[in-house]
């Protein structure tokens, strides 16, 4: 071969290389909507310097969310909105902000969120939400080990009850009409 057509057949390649991978991108770069939810929630968690355990903390106030509503009877299918994902259109989404969930400075575990409801029958500001868990630390264990357990059961606490109050918020809106009294 001639240098010309070595010249001719790598750049026929490189066209052909670039048109096929052109060719394999997304169409859209949008984020895909739930279609198949009854009820959507967001929970946004101040910003630490551990983004993963904020992701953590959204997750377990979301799980304790949904396993209060199942417990109260609702039989909807309930989803967590991670960031970046769209609202489904004509589905109810609760918005909690968590503003602080922590041991106070009285030693007991607080949990103190503020949250809304739009649905397509309306928007409602449920308002704050503050709930506190009486903190047990027991020093048992080498070194009180064992405090993480309590910890855990305090914050725990905290959270319950706080799902609690906004699931009679909720309640009281009937901007979720499958939502009823408590069981």
């Amino acid at each position: 071969m001639q240098p010309a057509t070595h010249f001719r057949f790598g750049l026929a390649l490189a066209m052909a290389t670039t048109a096929l991978s052109g060719a394999t991108l997304p169409a859209t770069t949008s984020t895909p909507a739930i279609q198949t939810a009854d009820l959507q929630v967001t929970i946004d968690v101040p910003p630490t310097w551990r983004p993963f355990l904020d992701d953590d903390v959204a997750e377990a106030l979301a799980g304790r969310l949904i396993s209060l509503f199942r417990k109260r009877g609702y039989s909807g299918r309930m989803v967590q909105l991670k960031a970046g994902t769209t609202a489904a259109n004509g589905v109810p989404q609760i918005t909690i902000r968590l503003i602080e969930w922590r041991i106070g400075r009285s030693g007991q575990a607080d949990c103190t969120l503020s949250a809304s409801i739009r649905s397509p029958a309306g928007e409602k500001d449920l308002g704050l939400i503050s709930s506190s868990a009486i903190f047990w630390p027991h020093a048992s264990g080498h070194w009180g080990l064992n405090r993480s357990y309590d910890t855990d059961n305090a914050f725990e606490d905290a959270a319950e009850s706080a799902m609690r109050d906004l699931y009679g918020r909720l309640v009281k809106t009937g901007l979720i009409p499958s939502l009823g009294p408590k069981k």
